[in-house]
C-alpha cells in the first residue's frame, strides 16, 4: 500500500481519483487541512481507497511538495513513504483530466457506494419525491462569502432566476448544499424545499440521484453529479473558464448533459439553462430581471 496527500476538496479529490481508481496498488489518502472537512466520508464511498484520514498539511504545502514525474509508473517508482498529488494547475492551464498520469485511464463515472438504509429512510422524509411536480431542480447558490470571492449572484439575482426557472418547467425547485451555504438557505424564503445542512455526504450523493436537473455554482455537488452521469449545469468565475471543462467527461460535454457559463444576467443564463434541459412542459410565462451580471460568456 502507499500513502497520497491531496487537497480538501470534494471535487478536486474525485479529479484524482478518476485517475488512481485504477492503480493496482492500494492508496491510501491523506486530506489536506481544510474546513469543513467533508471529504474523508466522501473517499469513504469509494471501493478502491485502503484508508482516509485528514493530515495537517495546507493546499499550499502539497503544491510546493507536488509530485512532478510524467506518469504514476514513474511517481510511484520513487519508493517514497508518501506522495504528493494535485491536478488542479493542470486543469487550470486548459489541459485535459486525460493527459494526466496518462498511463492511468481516466474513469469519469466511477463507482459511489450505494446509500445505507438510514440514509435512505433520512432523504425520503425530505421530500414527497413521488408526488412533488416534476421536473426536480437541485440547486446551489453556496454561502455570501462565496459569491462575494468569486462576485456571483446574491439574493436578488437568485431569487427571481428560481423563480422564473420554476414558472417555465412547472417543476420543484430544491435548495442544496451545507450548513455553511447561507446564501443558498436564504432562498427558503421563497417557499423552496430546503436540504441546506440537512444531509450527510452520502445522504448528498442519493438526492442528486433523485434529480431530474441540476444547476449550480461550481463545486463538488456539480461535479458528483456527473460521476452519476447525470445533467448537471454549472457556472464558473471567470479566472477557472478553462477550468470549466478540462475535467469534464468528454460524452457529457457532446451531448450536453454537461453545459456550463460564466456568470451571466440571470435571463441569458435561464435562456442557455432551458436550451440544455430535458423536454418538460413550459409554460409561456416569464419573468424579467432588473439587475445586471457583469461578466462575459464561454
Amino acid at each position: 500500500m502507499i500513502s497520497v496527500t491531496v487537497p480538501s476538496g470534494i471535487g478536486d479529490v474525485s479529479w484524482i481519483y478518476n485517475k488512481l481508481c485504477h492503480s493496482d496498488i492500494p492508496i491510501g489518502y491523506e486530506v489536506a487541512d481544510g474546513w469543513p472537512y467533508r471529504t474523508v466520508p466522501y473517499l469513504e464511498m469509494l471501493d478502491k481507497v485502503a484508508y482516509a484520514k485528514y493530515s495537517d498539511v495546507p493546499y499550499s504545502g502539497i503544491v510546493a511538495m507536488a509530485e512532478r514525474a510524467n506518469t504514476w509508473d514513474e511517481i510511484v517508482s520513487t519508493s517514497k513513504g508518501m506522495y504528493y498529488l494535485e491536478v488542479n494547475q493542470h486543469l487550470e492551464r486548459g489541459k485535459r483530466l486525460e493527459d494526466w498520469l496518462p498511463d492511468l485511464p481516466t474513469n469519469f463515472h466511477y463507482k459511489l457506494a450505494d446509500p445505507s438504509p438510514r440514509d435512505l429512510d433520512i432523504v425520503n422524509r425530505l421530500l414527497a419525491w413521488e408526488t412533488v411536480p416534476r421536473p426536480i431542480i437541485g440547486i446551489s447558490a453556496a454561502s455570501y462569502r462565496g459569491a462575494k470571492a468569486w462576485n456571483t449572484w446574491g439574493y436578488d439575482q437568485w431569487s427571481p432566476f428560481l423563480k422564473s426557472l420554476q414558472s417555465r418547467t412547472g417543476g420543484t425547485i430544491i435548495l442544496l448544499g451545507g450548513f455553511w451555504d447561507d446564501l443558498t438557505h436564504s432562498l427558503l424564503q421563497d417557499g423552496h424545499p430546503d436540504f441546506v445542512g440537512k444531509t450527510s455526504v452520502s445522504q448528498a450523493v442519493e438526492v442528486l440521484r433523485r434529480l431530474d436537473y441540476y444547476v449550480g455554482f461550481s463545486s463538488g455537488l456539480g461535479i458528483l453529479r456527473t460521476v452519476l452521469d447525470k445533467p448537471t449545469f454549472m457556472m464558473w468565475p471567470e479566472h477557472q473558464l478553462a477550468l470549466s471543462t478540462s475535467w469534464a467527461p468528454p460524452e457529457m460535454l457532446e451531448n450536453g448533459t454537461y453545459s456550463c457559463s460564466l456568470w451571466l444576467h440571470p435571463r441569458e443564463i435561464l435562456a442557455r439553462l432551458l436550451d440544455c434541459m430535458p423536454t418538460y412542459e413550459i409554460s409561456n410565462q416569464f419573468s424579467f430581471f432588473e439587475k445586471p451580471c457583469q461578466t462575459t460568456s464561454l
